[in-house]
């Protein structure tokens, strides 16, 4: 999703439970250009929430692509989690594609959840579970 360097900034200032959250860093000068997180997660059944967020001025650059990947990994093999959960509006094709591409798996719509510049739009479910994952490394 799209979030003022403003927004990501006190999203990385504030302390949630069950959340780990990550700065999205610049490759050439390290600047904080995003954040990544998985979310109300929950142990005892190994499920967390997946966030991610950039600067649309560093979009399409590989940023989320490395991004993604190394929270999976982290998710998968350091925090032993079972299942990655997301959600995404149907008119982010972008962020579609890299989630069907990282392995997500569209499991449910939540049908007209949004109003966006007049128009309704679906809110898509996507899931990733770890043997998924392993199978694709």
């Amino acid at each position: 999703r799209h979030l003022s360097m403003d927004k990501i900034e006190k999203m990385m200032a504030t302390d949630a439970p069950e959340t780990f959250r990550f700065a999205i860093r610049n490759f050439e000068d390290e600047r904080m250009i995003g954040v990544v997180a998985l979310e109300d997660i929950l142990p005892t059944h190994g499920t967390a929430w997946l966030m991610i967020g950039i600067d649309p001025d560093c979009e399409g650059q590989g940023y989320a692509t490395d991004a993604l990947q190394t929270i999976l990994e982290y998710a998968f093999l350091e925090l032993n989690l079972y299942r990655i959960q997301l959600t995404v509006f149907d008119y982010n094709l972008r962020a579609i594609k890299l989630y069907e591409r990282l392995g997500f798996v569209q499991e449910g719509r939540y049908r007209a959840f949004l109003r966006r510049d007049g128009e309704r739009h679906d809110m898509l479910l996507y899931g990733l579970l770890e043997p998924e994952w392993r199978g694709r490394q």
